[in-house]
This record gives C-alpha cells, structure tokens and sequence, in this order.
C-alpha cells in the first residue's frame, strides 16, 4: 500500500494546527495557553456531578440539536445583547472548532477563496487548506487594525477574531457592518474572548444576513475540556450547519454544564472581573520597561512588543529556563512579540518577580 497516493493531494502538504505547548511535571507557571486562570465556580462542578450521577441519561444519546442550550442562550445568556430571539439562530458545537469546520463543510468548495487576516488565530488558515480553499491574507496595519483594502475582497467566507488572537484587540462594529455589506460571501466574527470584553457585534445580526458570530464556553466559563461553544446566524444559514454537522455532536455532560453555566453567569462574570483587574495591573507594570509596550487588550491575555527582537527571545527562554511559559511566534512581524495569558495574582505575580530578574539582564 502506497499510503501518500491514496490520500487526498491537499494533504501531502497539509499543516495541522499546533497547540501550545503542554509541560510536564510540577511547578510551572502556564501562561502560554488562553484558557481560564481560574476553574468552574463550585455551582458549576455541583451541577455537574449531579449530572454524572445520573445514570439513566448516562447510557442514552444526548439530544442532537442541543435544544435547551439553544433555548437557554438566547433567553437567559443574550437577552440583553439585542440580537436574534429564535432558537432556529442558534447552532451548539463540540467547541468553536467544531464550529469553524461545519462552516467550511457549509459553503466550501475546492478553490473557493477565503480571507483570513494576519496575524490571527491560526485555525482559520488551517481549514482552509484543509477544505483545498484558495487563502487571501489581509496584513493588519502597525496598529493591528483592519485596512481599507478589505472593502474590496471577493470570496466564500471571510474570518474576523474579535477580540484578535494574539493582538487582544476588538475590532469596532462600524468596520465588521461595513465589511458585511460589501463582502459577497459569508463574515464570520470568531468571538471566543469577548465576555472578556465591552464590544460584541451581536446587534449586527438584526440587520444583515451574511454574519455568523462564534462564542464559546471554553474561555470566560472555564470549559475548554468539556468542548462546547455557540454561533449565531439567520436561521437559514442555521439549518444548513444543522444539516451537516456530525450527530450526536455536543455530548450530554458538555450540555448540561453550559445550561448550569448560563443560570450562574453572574456568579462567572464576577469570577472574570479578576482577569480583568490583573489584566490592567500587568499592563501598567510592564509598560514602565524601557524598551517593552504593551498593546491593549480586550481579552484574557496581553500582547508585549520588545524593541529589540534578540532580547525577545532571551526572555522567552529564561523565563522557560525557572518554569514559567509564555507564547512566542516565530512569524513575520511577530517576532518582537510574547502573548502572556492572565493568570491568577499569585502566577502574575510569580511572573512580575521573574520578568524583572530577566530585566535586569537584558533591558
């Protein structure tokens, strides 16, 4: 068997998606990866061994469409969000990936061109090339702000991540409106960050029809095992993902713990104002270093710009060296930068002590 001949040509020079990395053993500092600092609140975990207790709904399949989900998203999670208010808008996924390809398996065909930004969250470009779609790469300004050329772009779909990974920064519902209008394809608005922030584009769904708007349950609640998330959309475009997603693709345990995370949402959101706090506090501090500027951020971690690209490095790698991970990308333009995600004030502080030992290094 001649494997490389009998799988698909897109593959042959396919790259799969590369997680953060995951350390082994005790004692790190994990700041490199954007999940929650903090667990489930205890409401959360209660619910959820109850759900485990029961054995009965244990054994069966678990409803397909995610019905209460949907139900409970739209009139408790987003009922002050002035969006859509029919179930039939809402689709539930075994995560914002999931999400992202049952897009593509929607409304790609082989060659159909899609418009990615960059820098972005890295999926997008890899499902593309998975799903043999032609890749248009958008260059965000110095600034990381979308530019004008965008107004022009023709395609299948195009990908917005709002608040942006790795930049943190929303972009503004005049720019999304505006892109929808002119763009002859499908606008996806990846919102994975945005309980993190004050900007959604929610709202815009009551006026056009080409925006799918992303959430997740991953981030702000705390659930990224669990694989779970949201898009909202015009019921006919709603309908078509049903249509071709996998069944059964939300599992039971996923369901119930985004049902108990919508009724605690208060108690949550009050969990996060921690990140947001900390989040200011290691802006304020870190931009005080000669030769460091940190950019805003609307989301659960910070995007640090060293003048100098070596010195970049020799942080990225002291502070590996006294455990303590940060994200760096070795890409054009972005080689001058480290992602730290929020922690708790004990990590964010364990990582204050140790950026200014290596600061009195190098700065």
């Amino acid at each position: 068997m001649e494997l490389e001949k009998l799988i698909r040509e897109n593959l042959r020079n396919y790259n799969a998606y590369e997680p953060e990395e995951q350390p082994e053993g005790d004692g790190w500092v994990q700041l490199n990866s954007t999940d929650n600092a903090y667990p489930p609140i205890q409401e959360i975990l209660d619910d959820l061994k109850l759900a485990i207790e029961n054995k009965d709904l244990l054994r069966k399949y678990p409803d397909s469409l995610a019905l209460e989900v949907r139900k409970a998203v739209l009139n408790q999670l987003l009922r002050d969000k002035d969006t859509l208010t029919n179930r039939n808008t809402v689709f539930v996924g075994n995560g914002s990936s999931d999400i992202l390809d049952v897009i593509f398996k929607v409304f790609v065909n082989l060659g159909d061109e899609v418009i990615i930004f960059y820098p972005t969250f890295g999926l997008y470009k890899v499902l593309a090339n998975l799903y043999g779609a032609k890749i248009t790469e958008i260059k965000l300004d110095d600034k990381f702000k979308i530019p004008e050329s965008v107004y022009n772009q023709k395609g299948k779909l195009l990908f917005i991540n709002s608040p942006n990974d790795p930049s943190g920064k929303s972009f503004d519902n005049d720019t999304i409106l505006k892109i929808c209008h002119n763009f002859p394809g499908i606008v996806v608005v990846d919102e994975a960050y945005a309980d993190f922030s004050e900007y959604t584009c929610l709202p815009l769904l009551k006026n056009v029809k080409n925006l799918i708007v992303c959430r997740s349950f991953s981030k702000a609640f705390s659930l990224a095992s669990l694989r779970i998330g949201y898009a909202l959309a015009d019921a006919s475009i709603v309908k078509e993902m049903n249509s071709v997603k996998l069944p059964f693709n939300t599992n039971y345990i996923a369901q119930h713990a985004a049902l108990s995370c919508i009724k605690h949402r208060n108690k949550v959101y009050d969990q996060n104002k921690n990140i947001i706090t900390e989040r200011k506090r290691l802006s304020e501090i870190l931009n005080k270093y000669a030769g460091v500027s940190v950019q805003p951020s609307d989301a659960n971690f910070i995007f640090i710009k060293f003048d100098d690209k070596s010195t970049t490095l020799k942080f990225l790698w002291d502070l590996k060296d006294i455990k303590i991970l940060v994200r760096h990308f070795s890409k054009p333009d972005l080689y001058n930068y480290i992602r730290i995600t929020v922690g708790t004030k004990e990590e964010n502080n364990k990582f204050l002590q140790a950026f200014n030992t290596v600061a009195d290094k190098y700065l």
